[in-house]
């Protein structure tokens, strides 16, 4: 991706956009909920508005107001989303997506925010750290062996955002 002298970073990112949000679960019922997402950019190549509006029939209007803020002048890769209450989560950017990996209370949550077309698709992952499958291979020469630890996804959470004329 090429960017000009006076084009913004993420320029073709900002704007309105709207999707209807599908939760699914493993052990229950799917659910959807309808969203808006802005974004907009308060300092040029440094700082934007990260709001997900979610029109929920059960909750009501819930708003999550965060911001996206580069990490170092000319960085366009490390990113922090900073929730706005004290919590800050690293964002790496890589072939014009946001990945994101944290973990809350035992479980563990993955992250994506891509730009495709005129279309930003967001999806979260999450897997409780409580009962985790862990196997390892069978010896090497050495006797070394890799362990894996392997949680059970539990939640999917997946948007398509289209561009609000």
């Amino acid at each position: 991706m090429t960017y000009g002298q006076n084009s913004s970073f993420l320029s073709n990112w900002t704007g309105r956009y709207s999707g209807k949000m599908i939760i699914t679960f493993a052990n229950r019922p799917n659910d959807t909920v309808y969203v808006e997402f802005i974004m907009e950019e308060l300092i040029k190549d440094s700082l934007w508005t990260d709001q997900m509006h979610y029109h929920s029939e059960k909750y009501g209007k819930i708003k999550k107001d965060y911001l996206i803020r580069a990490v170092g002048k000319d960085n366009k890769t490390d990113f922090l989303l900073d929730e706005q209450n004290g919590i800050i989560m690293e964002l790496t950017f890589m072939n014009d997506c946001f990945y994101g990996m944290y973990e809350v209370m035992g479980t563990i949550y993955t992250t994506t925010f891509r730009k495709q077309e005129d279309q930003l698709i967001f999806e979260l992952f999450g897997a409780s750290n409580e009962s985790p499958t862990i196997s390892e291979t069978l010896p090497d020469e050495n006797g070394d062996k890799v362990v894996v630890t392997s949680p059970k996804p539990t939640l999917v959470q997946s948007v398509i955002l289209s561009r609000i004329k």
